[in-house]
C-alpha cells in the first residue's frame, strides 16, 4: 500500500505540468490517471512493436543458421578423397547423359527417315491411285467406242478403238483381227485387273499406314522417356555440383565456421527467449 502511494505521489510529480493545479483534487487525480493511462498504452504499442520486428529476425536467423549447419553436418568431417570419390561420380554421371543425348538423336533420326521413307510409299500410292482412274476412264472410253462401232461400222473400227489416245498402252496389244466382242472381253479383263490390283494397294497402303503410326508412337514415348531420364540426370548433376562446392569448403575451414554458427544460434536462441520473457512481463504490468 505504501508502494502505491509513493508510486502515485511521483506520477503527480511527473505530470503536474499537464493538469491544471487549481482544479478540483478528484479531477486532478482523474486527469493525472487518464493521462498516464494514455502514455502507458503508447509506449505499450511501440514495445510490441518493436518487439514484433526483433521476434521477426530471430525466427529468420534461427531458420538460417539450422539449414546452414545441417547441410554442413550431412557433409561432415571431409577428406580429399571423399572429394575425389564425389567427383567420379559426377564424371560419370556427366558421360551418362551424353550417351543418353547420343541415343535421343539416333531415335529421332529413325523416325524421320520413317516418315520419309512413308510420305515415299503414299505418293506412289498417289501415283497408282492416278494410274488406276486413267485406266478406269481408258477403258470405259474404249468400249464406249467399240460400241459405236457395232451400231455404226463406218465410224470405228476395232483398231481405232482400242489405239485410242485415251486408252492405255496394254489395250494396244490387241490385234485389229479381232472381233468386237472378243475386245470388249480383253478390255473388261484388263479393267478388271487393274481394279483388283487397286485394291491391293489400297490395302497395302492402310497397312503400311498402320505400320508407320506404330512406329512413330513407339519412337515418341522411347524419345520423351530418353529425354525425361536427361533432365533428372542433369538436376542430380547441379545438386552433386554444388554438394562438391560444398564439401571443398567444409574441408578448407567449414569446420570452424560450423562450431561458431553453432555458437551463434546457441546464443541467439538464449537471447531471444530472454527478450520474449520480458516482453510477457511488460504485458502482464500493463494488464
Amino acid at each position: 500500500m505504501a508502494a502505491s502511494f509513493a508510486l502515485f505521489v511521483l506520477l503527480g510529480t511527473a505530470f503536474a505540468s499537464d493538469v491544471d493545479l487549481n482544479a478540483n483534487p478528484i479531477r486532478k487525480v482523474v486527469n493525472l490517471m487518464e493521462t498516464m493511462q494514455a502514455k502507458i498504452e503508447a509506449e505499450g504499442k511501440k514495445n510490441d512493436e518493436l518487439f514484433e520486428k526483433f521476434e521477426c529476425y530471430c525466427k529468420k536467423t534461427q531458420a538460417e543458421l539450422e539449414d546452414e549447419i545441417a547441410k554442413a553436418d550431412a557433409i561432415g568431417n571431409v577428406k580429399p578423397e571423399d572429394i575425389a570419390a564425389k567427383e567420379a561420380q559426377l564424371q560419370q554421371l556427366q558421360q551418362a547423359v551424353e550417351e543418353l543425348k547420343s541415343e535421343e538423336k539416333e531415335e529421332e533420326d529413325a523416325l524421320a527417315a520413317a516418315t520419309a521413307s512413308r510420305e515415299k510409299e503414299h505418293q506412289e500410292h498417289m501415283k497408282a491411285e492416278t494410274e488406276h482412274a486413267g485406266t478406269e476412264i481408258a477403258a470405259e472410253s474404249a468400249l464406249k467406242a467399240l460400241h459405236t462401232n457395232e451400231t455404226d461400222p463406218d465410224k470405228l473400227n476395232v483398231h481405232e478403238a482400242v489405239a485410242n489416245p485415251a486408252v492405255p498402252a496394254a489395250f494396244l496389244q490387241v490385234r485389229s483381227k479381232q472381233l468386237p466382242g472378243e475386245v470388249n472381253a480383253y478390255i473388261k479383263q484388263i479393267e478388271e485387273t487393274s481394279e483388283e490390283n487397286w485394291r491391293q494397294e489400297v490395302a497395302d497402303d492402310a497397312k503400311a499406314t498402320g505400320l508407320f503410326e506404330n512406329l512413330k508412337s513407339s519412337k515418341t514415348k522411347s524419345i520423351k522417356t530418353v529425354l525425361d531420364m536427361v533432365t533428372k540426370k542433369q538436376k542430380k548433376i547441379g545438386d552433386m555440383k554444388v554438394e562438391i562446392v560444398n564439401m571443398k569448403h567444409m574441408m578448407n575451414g567449414g569446420a570452424e565456421a560450423l562450431a561458431e554458427n553453432k555458437k551463434m544460434l546457441a546464443e541467439l536462441k538464449k537471447d531471444c527467449a530472454q527478450r520474449a520473457s520480458e516482453q510477457d512481463e511488460k504485458k502482464a504490468i500493463r494488464a
